[in-house]
């Protein structure tokens, strides 16, 4: 008998949920009761499409181009050249894959950095999986057989008297590695460095063999249709953690085929001396709440690898900072942490460091340092660190172990001693409803710590920057790209994104983004980063199988990334704890190996709010029952443009909601959004019926969501990051962009929300409030209230003045009034600084919830005109003035750049404006930055009009 999955998860995970309540108080695991599907769905329960997946055409192998990039003096990427096939097929043909005879004619052209499926859809073996039901013709057997990754190269330069290395930055899910017929040893885990000694087996010419093996519990995925519903989320894969589990299928991505195996990080070849360098790490303490100075501490791991002691010169420079010279003496074999701080070096006491602060609070200044050692004036090693100077401190509530609550400033830096965690998560005293809080270990000196007088976010997490409160906003990350492609040119313009919604915190979910390249884009974007580890939900998804290995990857993801000061938080899993035997290990861990640090045990509940709701609710409700504390997960569904769906949806697929848009991950709230839609402006008729009237849905309920939190500013809320600000893949649930980098309507009320100088209306009490976070302060200031009725005509306007606008927290201004007889209107509010208009936020409003009347208002005319153009690092900059000359109101205008011939949007661009509403008569400044084309014009789009170009740039 096969189990309805869907009715069985629903009741197991209310039974969970009921445990839940006591376990997070008692600290009694939850025992695992998501196993996934044991049997795949039956064919009744599969999506289906009137357009079959679309057919590969198999691309004709390309001659074998080897390419070593070098990249500092005696390090190359091998960057081209890899070739890929599955394991039967090098069993059959036979013969030594070391040979230089050897048959690679029937081979792929392999994608390394990348994962097999990637090399797969590239070589045209299988279509694009994010096209339509395209995933659906790819076969499971792709994660459950080896591979062969194999190179031919050269020795790139002579290594006499050298010591050479092949380093793996990152391998999925085991490997085991060959060069010139010998085994240099296995990688397990996708975050551990490969790095092998291949002195004695390196020459002129050489072949590189990795044999790659999937895990071994890829699981079952769930197909998501109308029929089967959103499925498990997960399964069986959660057993091999550490890797990319939501590979096997969440409600937010579906089963990806090979389950993102093969070589996905680069590979390089090293020439050192005998001594080497390893995981240097920097630390930064500042005298807080003093920030004039700083104190750099350096620690870098040393390892002689010669049979004889070595004498050497540990060196070090600073941009801007300072230069050092250090003596080291190594017995022969031995590795050592040498520690080197301003008692040693006294140029690492730095005055007036330039500081990183999260995005809207201050600029993120980087320093680089250069590390090198030298044996006889002989360049050994060298490692390059970007850092910032920051400290992260945390206000907490925890009890003694006298049983006093205390509120406290919890700095790592200085009291995490001799690595040594200071809190018993195990203790978990419930203070309100779904909230717990730690105690101290005994023997922890508490009279250290700084006591701070308790207020109303207390027992919730702040963080703090340097010193000062920083209300975190922004959003989770599932996985940076579901076949993870992951370049910088593939994630910049999501960072970008962020920035410009005005987000300060991303959230690594379950470390499925866990690469140099999204710590350094955080680092540079001011994304602060919540960084789990790769489990998911107590009391559903399965503990791993191997927790020695899970600790392996731990460590080394810690010792390779803690330099970024954009992590600001270690957690172990999504909404849970770690097992009973794991959670100490990590937190020692992060007291050890990183020490700066917090180590959250948990995602909810201790000192945090729960999670959710993840679906569409009244923007009310989130003002009055969901705005309190800190939230790493809260959401609601976000369906991009009509434009951007018809990229990855068929025709035949795209109006009616189809098993298409189930597959792309249309189900969570699915019935409240849809009515909402149908309720609140009329019902849909077509697909850009439809998306138009759903962006102003998404628009309020992502500023809905973010402007709650704002209401309760420092008065119990703390920080709020929305499930999900990133989508893995061309998905109509929940996100902020969609995969293409379109900035829909949930994009434009985000950047509203989190304006550094905002003024809102909350809906559920009239009041009137500035929000400021930022470290200034503002003087002569004025709000001015405006009401008019839909087609533009105003009703009522008043102004207040406003002394000063405090820095970082909310400013109340008024409460507004209810109109004679509460007609339907849109609310204006703008506010002013030193006669200069900062913010302006449009509310439509109707007291009987229908904006039915929106659909009557006449379509406006638009008309712009070039203001300034500029182009810089292949990026054109527009400034445009768009004026509405009709004397009705144009709605929801969102504009485009778009490509003059085919009238493509291209993207991404970067617009100030979208989804405004221009008053008659109205002028906007409206600021443009997109990849330099050869001829571009500006569109404008609305609620009332349809699209439209206005300018050719």
């Amino acid at each position: 008998m096969r189990l309805n999955t869907g009715l069985a998860m629903l009741a197991l995970s209310l039974l969970a949920f009921a445990e839940d309540a006591e376990a997070q108080k008692s600290a009694r695991p939850l025992p695992p009761t998501n196993f996934g599907l044991i049997v795949p769905q039956p064919e009744s329960e599969l999506p289906k499409s009137k357009t079959p997946p679309q057919q590969a055409v198999p691309k004709a192998k390309q001659p074998v181009e080897v390419r070593l990039e070098k990249s500092g003096d005696a390090t190359w990427r091998l960057a081209g050249g890899w070739e890929m096939t599955d394991a039967d097929r090098v069993v059959a043909q036979g013969g030594s894959l070391f040979s230089a005879a050897y048959d690679t004619s029937e081979w792929y052209n392999a994608v390394v950095p990348g994962t097999v499926l990637t090399t797969l859809v590239e070589a045209g073996i299988y279509p694009d999986p994010y096209y339509g039901l395209n995933n659906m013709a790819i076969p499971e057997s792709l994660c459950r057989q080896e591979w062969w990754y194999r190179i031919r190269f050269d020795r790139p330069a002579d290594a006499a008297g050298r010591r050479v290395w092949l380093n793996f930055e990152g391998i999925n899910y085991r490997a085991d590695v060959w060069l010139n017929g010998r085994k240099l040893g296995d990688i397990r885990g996708a975050f551990v460095e490969g790095l092998f000694d291949v002195t004695e087996c390196f020459a002129e010419q050489n072949v590189l063999a990795v044999k790659i093996y999937p895990p071994y519990n890829p699981g079952i995925p769930h197909e998501q249709s109308k029929a089967a519903g959103r499925g498990p989320n997960g399964g069986q894969l959660c057993l091999d953690g550490p890797t990319f589990i939501s590979s096997e299928g969440w409600d937010w991505i579906p089963g990806i085929r090979d389950r993102n195996i093969g070589i996905w990080q680069d590979v390089s070849l090293v020439y050192t001396g005998d001594v080497t360098l390893a995981y240097p790490q920097v630390v930064t303490d500042l005298p807080l709440p003093d920030i004039s100075s700083a104190d750099v501490t350096i620690r870098t791991e040393m390892t002689n690898h010669a049979a004889e002691p070595r004498r050497v010169v540990l060196s070090g420079r600073i941009d801007g900072m300072t230069e050092f010279e250090y003596p080291v003496d190594l017995a022969a074999g031995e590795t050592r942490t040498v520690s080197l701080s301003p008692a040693e070096i006294p140029g690492l006491h730095v005055e007036n460091p330039k500081l990183w602060w999260p995005n809207g609070y201050g600029d993120q200044s980087m320093y680089d340092l250069d590390l090198r050692v030298a044996c006889n004036g002989v360049e050994s090693d060298s490692e390059q660190v970007r850092f910032g100077v920051r400290e992260f401190s945390y206000e907490l509530t925890a009890d003694t172990p006298q049983g006093e609550e205390i509120r406290f400033e919890f700095q790592p830096t200085n009291d995490v001693r001799d690595g040594e965690p200071i809190f018993n998560t195990f203790h978990r005293r419930s203070v309100v409803k779904d909230v717990v809080v730690p105690a101290f270990r005994e023997g922890v000196d508490i009279s250290r710590l700084r006591r701070i007088e308790k207020d109303a976010t207390s027992p919730y997490l702040v963080l703090r920057c340097n010193g000062v409160r920083i209300f975190c906003r922004g959003g989770n990350w599932g996985m940076d790209d579901g076949m993870k492609r992951v370049s910088r040119q593939r994630l910049e313009p999501a960072f970008r994104l962020h920035r410009e919604e005005g987000f300060n915190m991303v959230r690594n979910w379950t470390g499925e983004s866990t690469e140099e390249v999204f710590y350094a884009l955080c680092d540079e974007y001011g994304m602060l980063v919540w960084n789990d580890f790769w489990i998911s939900t107590e009391g559903s998804n399965l503990n791993v199988n191997d927790e020695n290995l899970f600790i392996e990857n731990a460590v080394q993801t810690v010792k390779r990334f803690r330099n970024h000061p954009s992590i600001a938080v270690w957690g172990p899993r999504n909404e849970g704890y770690a097992t009973p035997t794991m959670a100490p290990r990590l937190e020692r861990l992060i007291a050890e190996e990183d020490g700066t640090r917090f180590y959250s045990p948990n995602s909810r509940y201790m000192n945090l709010r729960t999670s959710g709701p993840w679906h569409y609710i009244d923007e009310k409700e989130y003002f009055t029952v969901q705005a309190y504390g800190f939230t790493t997960e809260l959401g609601s569904p976000s369906v991009p443009t009509a434009e951007s769906m018809r990229k990855f949806i068929p025709e035949s697929e795209q109006w009616p909601i189809s098993d298409t848009w189930y597959y792309h991950d249309l189900h969570f709230g699915l019935p409240e959004y849809c009515q909402a839609v149908d309720k609140l402006y009329g019902k849909a008729e077509s697909l850009d019926d439809f998306c138009r009237k759903v962006q102003l849905i998404n628009y309020d309920s992502h500023r809905a969501m973010l402007e709650s939190w704002n209401s309760r500013m420092w008065n119990s809320t703390t920080g709020v990051l929305l499930w999900m600000s990133h989508p893995a893949w061309p998905s109509l649930e929940w996100q902020t962009y969609t995969w293409d980098f379109e900035t829909h309507g949930s994009f434009y009320g985000c950047r509203k929300a989190c304006e550094p100088l905002h003024v809102q209306a909350n809906p559920h009490d009239g009041q009137i409030l500035v929000v400021n976070t930022t470290r200034r302060d503002c003087r002569q200031a004025r709000v001015v209230i405006t009401r008019y009725t839909f087609d533009g005509k105003r009703l009522d306007k008043r102004s207040e003045n406003l002394d000063a606008i405090a820095a970082n927290g909310v400013t109340p201004v008024t409460v507004l009034e209810p109109l004679a007889g509460d007609p339907d209107h849109l609310l204006r509010l703008e506010l002013f600084v030193k006669g200069r208009r900062v913010s302006v936020n449009d509310y439509l409003r109707s007291a009987k919830r229908d904006f039915t009347a929106l659909n009557e208002v006449a379509a406006p005319t638009l008309r712009a005109r070039l203001l300034g153009s500029g182009s810089k690092d292949g990026s054109r900059r527009v400034r445009i003035e768009v004026t509405n000359t009709a004397s009705t109101t144009a709605l929801a205008v969102k504009f485009n750049v778009r490509k003059a011939g085919s009238g493509e949007a291209i993207l991404p661009a970067y617009i100030s404006e979208g989804y405004i509403h221009l008053l008659p008569g109205e002028k906007r400044i409206v600021e443009a930055e997109f990849p330099s084309a050869d001829a571009a014009v500006f569109s404008a789009e609305g609620y009332n009009f349809d699209k439209k170009t206005l300018l050719t740039l």
